[in-house]
């Protein structure tokens, strides 16, 4: 039986309450980062931001053109619709001027003359006159420009005819009249005038005001269809963008959460578990303990303390190396942690130094258990060392009532441990006030 015999100081816990690196951390241990993906789970992020971006943009920018074709096509409407009405103006005004002998109806006849042929223009460039910016289509244009309505032709015939009967246009808008009224000859100022009127009434009365309805329906069913057009494409992006969405949810931000969750749990590891042995690191035990200990303390119930301490671990490391300390290191946490009843807690504290806190026990209970772990080590082989002997010192003592109850068990359970190691090792020791 190989007995190493070459004993160092016992490792102890730095100031600080930390193990040193060599101690609590095996040389094959991987830093935590080095295992997340954290630049594919970025890209992945990223990429779906990007693209509900990009489609929420798209939906906001078709929802504007929709309200901009609304406005046009209510623009374009209205001017067509008021074709009409100058047109009756136009009649109604040539009436008075002509036959009612109205001199005061001469240039309101201009204006609505002038506006009619401007709105005219408008509908016909689409160059953002009177607000219109859309050019004609197709069938607008062969409304305008082919018989048998030939309306651009027949708006601009009425326009004339207004402007040589005001005398904007004509004999009479070249100088002053030479011939007294009504002994113009043919071809006259007068015989213009009559002409003109006798244009005037047949295109306001028979021609022109169904060739400017059928104009106005045809920009109405337009404005429709582009509204109509502009409204599916604008439900497909938004089919597309509550896809993408339902989508992104399951391929990558269900699976994100998870990943999410699992790196979490393992950093939470990582920063509460010794990585070697499986048991809480010291920082965490120190936490658990402390909400035993005041639970106990309310509850009335009696707690003790173990520290235990594996015998001439330096030894092993130096006389087998240190791959054989990390298989009693490990070894050492699987049986522990399959000795601890519910309730208790253990960690380790140091290097080869561990801490059990039992809760509802006294000194006598204490040492009893401490008695029985300490059996299953003597009886445990090591894992390719089969004849190696190990062992276990252990420390108990009671933990007191007080606010520091923890940290003076602890105190007082290493002075026992130390005792223990003193008297022989491999053997249980309590605190002399327990």
């Amino acid at each position: 039986m190989i007995r190493p015999v070459s004993l160092g100081k016992r490792g102890r816990i730095p100031a600080g309450g930390r193990p040193s690196p060599s101690q609590d951390r095996p040389e094959n241990m991987t830093r935590a980062d080095d295992s997340l993906p954290t630049r594919r789970l970025t890209v992945a992020y990223v990429a779906a931001l990007s693209l509900i971006a990009l489609l929420s943009g798209s939906v906001h920018l078709l929802l504007d053109h929709v309200i901009a074709q609304q406005r046009d096509s209510g623009t374009i409407i209205n001017v067509a619709g008021r074709q009409r009405m100058l047109s009756q103006r136009i009649g109604l005004l040539a009436r008075d001027f002509y036959e009612g002998h109205d001199e005061a109806a001469r240039v309101p006849l201009l204006q609505a003359a002038a506006t009619m042929e401007r709105a005219h223009r408008a509908l016909l460039g689409g160059t953002g006159d009177m607000g219109i910016t859309h050019s004609l289509s197709d069938a607008a244009r062969t409304l305008y420009f082919s018989p048998p309505a030939d309306l651009d032709r027949r708006t601009r015939d009425l326009v004339l005819a207004a402007r040589i009967l005001a005398g904007a246009e004509g004999p009479r808008a070249e100088g002053p009249r030479t011939e007294a009224p009504g002994t113009e000859g043919p071809g006259g100022t007068a015989d213009l005038r009559a002409r003109a009127f006798a244009d005037i009434r047949d295109q306001t009365r028979d021609v022109i005001m169904p060739m400017l309805d059928q104009a106005v329906r045809q920009f109405e069913t337009e404005a429709t269809e582009r509204i109509e057009g502009l409204r599916r494409a604008q439900q497909g992006v938004l089919a597309i963008l509550l896809t993408t969405l339902l989508a992104e949810a399951v391929f990558i931000f269900r699976p994100l959460v998870g990943r999410l969750k699992t790196y979490a749990g393992r950093l939470y590891d990582m920063a509460t578990r010794d990585v070697l042995t499986g048991l809480p690191n010291r920082r965490h035990f120190l936490e658990m303990g402390e909400r035993e200990v005041r639970r106990g303390r309310e509850a009335g119930q009696p707690q003790a303390l173990l520290m235990i301490d594996i015998d001439h671990f330096k030894a092993i490391n130096d006389t087998l190396g240190h791959a054989a300390g990390d298989r009693v290191l490990s070894q050492f946490g699987r049986l522990l942690q399959g000795w601890l009843r519910a309730g208790e807690v253990a960690g380790r504290i140091g290097g080869e130094e561990f801490a059990v806190l039992l809760p509802d026990a006294d000194t006598v209970d204490a040492a009893a258990r401490a008695e029985t772990l300490r059996r299953a080590v003597e009886a445990a082989p090591i894992n390719g060392h089969a004849t190696l002997a190990w062992t276990v010192s252990i420390g108990a003592a009671r933990v007191s009532g007080g606010a520091d109850g923890l940290a003076d068990a602890l105190r007082r359970a290493d002075l026992a441990l130390y005792a223990a190691k003193a008297a022989g090792r491999n053997r249980v020791h309590l605190s002399a006030d327990s």
